[in-house]
């Protein structure tokens, strides 16, 4: 509860209090008791400190030698960082999810993230965040560090932008963080890395997906527990070429950044050999937050889509992330209003795209539904184990009272990933170079295969064999946590998803609707 400011009063009660001789009283009221206490006219933004309202100190600007120095200073969000100066936890970009009680401070290890909390990218990164935190509670409630230690977790928001990724990289180095899980897309990794791989800290994104991520001269320090885009654009390609009837003109509208201009790069030569010639067009467009107004989004969006009608298309595929719901429902505006009207396209989507599928189908009327869903699908990397997920999904309802999605869990196999492997090292400071080494353990064929869905007590056996200098074969939510430990990838197949109604209603689903073998390069029916 807030307290309004107090003002020190005195108030003579009687005229005995203000008349005894040889007597004075003296009342101490505190200043505040939180920040909130320290409002002022004068507009200077002023802190809540042993109650006393003061100015704040940057963190930075305080030398400390353990973060019981920067707490008895600040706060207990305040650590002793890098360079022996303090650091917060608890900024304008990041956020203090989970700091465990009963421990010394010494003995909290922090992990971080950097995910799209809010903005355009929320849908594809607020459920990941959750998944996280998730993924820490359970490790908490069910293990220790080596040394008796906890794990603590700071969540900062990139809110879609490789800028602002690269801010909060800068405050989770500053702060010790060795391990870092994020960013959510691939055209915020590089940024990203550039300011964790330098400083030796281990980045697990549990969603970007392009291929050149794999080149990286990162020193070993990025990998994903997602799949590499060469297989999606295979699986694209494929898919394509066996829609019935053939198509003869199919048009991509390609988001203009590293994810879908590698995709593009993958999937034209494969479209060419199936495609008659030029039956390939090519649309790019600007990343949807790119624009000053919207008059300006919706000119761009708007012309780029009358090219892709022009075409008269019999497939599009949308190269992109959300902004495809943009995309799609600028199309159909464009073909109701056409006369005559061309045949419905078949929209096939990437995987970032694939999650704004069902808002598509809620901006459309009632009547015109069951024709769209019939006409939209997507691609993703296989990214969940029925038997594993389908548990994992109802605790996470339960805890979050929200829904996980399609990629939350891979996100929880990342963080879970890291929370083990730091069993496997001695306790006290580690690198995020140790951790990468330490997660080959976690791949290890001849090990035994240890399971998420087996219980909470996956934790303690994984880290029972770790401890003992063995190897697991790990299997997470998403399933097999097949790391390639030369390019930090996850070999992954894919799954083709058709959006249905739920039963009984016009209401829109996700199905999974087909599998892709990444070794023989065929779709087979679920």
């Amino acid at each position: 509860m807030r307290h309004p400011s107090i003002v020190p009063i005195v108030l003579l009660t009687g005229w005995a209090l203000a008349s005894a001789p040889g007597c004075s009283v003296i009342l101490d009221f505190p200043q505040c008791v939180d920040d909130g206490d320290c409002t002022n006219t004068e507009g200077v933004d002023l802190v809540c400190r042993r109650s006393e309202c003061i100015e704040p100190i940057p963190p930075s600007t305080v030398a400390c030698e353990a973060t019981a120095d920067c707490i008895a200073a600040f706060d207990a969000s305040v650590v002793c960082g890098v360079g022996n100066v303090c650091a917060g936890l608890a900024t304008e970009r990041c956020e203090l999810l989970v700091q465990p009680q009963g421990v010394e401070p010494e003995a909290i290890t922090y992990i971080g993230s950097i995910l799209p909390r809010t903005g355009t990218y929320e849908v594809l990164g607020a459920p990941l965040v959750l998944a996280i935190q998730l993924a820490v509670e359970d490790f908490n409630a069910n293990a220790t560090l080596p040394g008796g230690g906890k794990v603590g977790y700071v969540a900062c928001d990139s809110e879609g932008s490789g800028a602002l990724a690269a801010e909060a990289a800068v405050e989770l180095v500053a702060a010790g963080i060795d391990a870092v899980v994020g960013p959510g897309l691939s055209s915020s990794v590089i940024d990203t890395a550039n300011v964790t791989a330098p400083a030796g800290v281990l980045l697990i994104s549990p969603t970007a997906s392009a291929r050149a991520l794999a080149a990286l001269n990162d020193d070993d320090l990025v990998w994903r527990t997602t799949g590499n885009d060469s297989v999606q654009a295979a699986g694209i390609a494929a898919r394509i070429a066996a829609l019935d009837p053939p198509p003869q003109r199919v048009v991509a509208l390609v988001k203009d950044d590293i994810y879908g201009k590698g995709l593009l790069d993958d999937l034209a030569p494969r479209l060419a050999d199936v495609l008659p010639p030029d039956g390939l067009g090519t649309v790019l467009y600007s990343e949807v937050d790119s624009f000053a107004d919207d008059q300006t989004l919706l000119a761009e969006y708007g012309a780029r889509v009358a090219t892709a009608f022009d075409r008269q298309p019999d497939v599009i595929t949308i190269l992109g992330s959300v902004e495809a719901r943009q995309l799609i429902l600028f199309y159909l505006e464009a073909w109701a209003n056409a006369d005559p009207r061309p045949p419905l396209p078949q929209f096939v989507v990437s995987n970032e795209a694939l999650p704004v599928l069902g808002s598509v189908v809620d901006g459309v009327s009632d009547s015109f539904k069951p024709a769209l869903m019939a006409s939209l699908e997507g691609v993703t990397h296989d990214v969940l184990d029925p038997s594993n997920f389908d548990p994992w999904e109802i605790r996470y309802g339960i805890r979050f009272d929200a829904d996980a999605g399609l990629s939350a869990q891979l996100a929880y196999d990342a963080a879970m990933a890291v929370l083990l492997v730091y069993s496997a090292l001695p306790a006290g400071a580690v690198s995020g170079s140790e951790l990468a080494a330490a997660l080959e353990k976690l791949v290890d064929a001849g090990g035994p295969t240890v399971s998420f869905g087996q219980g909470l007590s996956f934790i303690v056996e994984v880290q029972d064999h770790l401890a003992a200098g063995d190897g697991v074969n790990l299997r997470g939510i998403s399933g097999p946590l097949d790391f390639d430990v030369d390019s930090g990838d996850t070999r992954r197949d894919l799954t083709g998803w058709n959006v249905e109604p739920i039963s009984g209603t016009l209401r829109p689903t996700l199905r999974a609707r087909r599998h892709y073998d990444r070794a023989t390069k065929t779709w087979s029916d679920l």
